[in-house]
């Protein structure tokens, strides 16, 4: 039904693009919306903000009232913060006024956009629509689903061709607590930190993909359990080695870890079962104190 309800989404909304040519678009990218999700940005301005007399109205706390403007000069468009409270964002870099060019990822608040130009903007938008059908749109990591059919596959060939195949599992350590104390948009931004901070001590051919709320995955082909242990502990690490910056404050944050090796784990017949070694390690890293990686050897 999701897969269905994209691609009407898709052939809808391109052939609502097409019609606009001249004109760039917002595509919402997150929170994660499959109808309702391209604005149009004019020819003139677009106020954006959260009150319901904005261009773009985004009704959410962590946007200002009136939180940025997004003016069309010449053939490009410009978008400055109104001095908003919690800033404007284009490609997770606080900004004043900048031209954007295509791909540009623009936050307000917590809502994430994803800028399309005038120019080839059908293209644009199938590769982005692509993109939020494969990616998480908060963190940039591959998403669940994408997970799931990567995992099936590659379990698939390890047993076939007898090769190594490991599993790592972290979640965020207290990660309510983030949300509770300082708020969802302090939340994302651990989120989104993470994702980078993973993505700099991993292989470009890794799979790393946010697994659920603040649980994440990476899936190593051709590994064996020691290597991969080796990973997790360089993941642990670079998250623990100094605070997590946020609109808030710096927040100190870990991780717990699970390891599990397609070969060590017992009678594995199918993903669910390397997933469910690796998570029973993830719980074992959280009861024995957290910050910390487990494995069964």
């Amino acid at each position: 039904m999701l897969q269905e309800g994209w691609e009407e989404t898709i052939a809808r909304k391109t052939a609502t693009a097409q019609l606009d040519n001249g004109v760039g678009c917002f595509l919402q990218i997150h929170p994660l919306a499959i109808s309702d999700n391209l604005t149009h940005l004019g020819h003139s301005q677009l106020t954006v903000g959260r009150e319901s007399s904005c261009g773009l109205c985004l009704p959410d706390s962590s946007v200002s009232r009136q939180h940025a403007l997004i003016e069309k000069v010449g053939d490009g468009y410009f978008v400055t913060d109104l001095g908003s409270t919690n800033g404007t964002c284009v490609n997770e870099q606080k900004v004043s006024s900048v031209e954007l060019t295509p791909g540009d990822r623009v936050q307000f608040g917590s809502y994430i956009f994803k800028f399309l130009s005038t120019n080839h903007i059908e293209m644009q938008y199938h590769e982005a629509i692509y993109s939020m059908m494969t990616r998480d749109g908060l963190t940039g990591t591959l998403n669940k689903r994408s997970f799931t059919d990567i995992i099936n596959r590659e379990f698939r060939r390890a047993v076939t061709r007898r090769t190594s195949l490991s599993l790592i599992l972290f979640d965020i350590d207290h990660f309510k607590s983030v949300n509770d104390t300082h708020g969802h948009l302090a939340g994302d931004e651990v989120l989104q930190e993470m994702g980078r901070r993973i993505s700099s001590v991993i292989a470009e051919h890794d799979v790393f993909a946010r697994y659920g709320g603040e649980e994440f995955a990476i899936l190593l082909s051709d590994v064996e359990l020691a290597e991969a242990v080796e990973l997790a502990e360089r993941c642990r690490a670079v998250v623990a080695a100094e605070p997590f910056a946020t609109s808030i404050q710096p927040l100190p944050v870990t991780i717990s870890v699970g390891v599990a090796e397609l070969s060590r784990s017992g009678c594995a017949k199918e993903p669910a079962d390397l997933i469910e070694a690796a998570d029973a390690q993830l719980y074992a890293a959280k009861d024995g104190g957290r910050n910390q990686v487990c494995t069964a050897d």
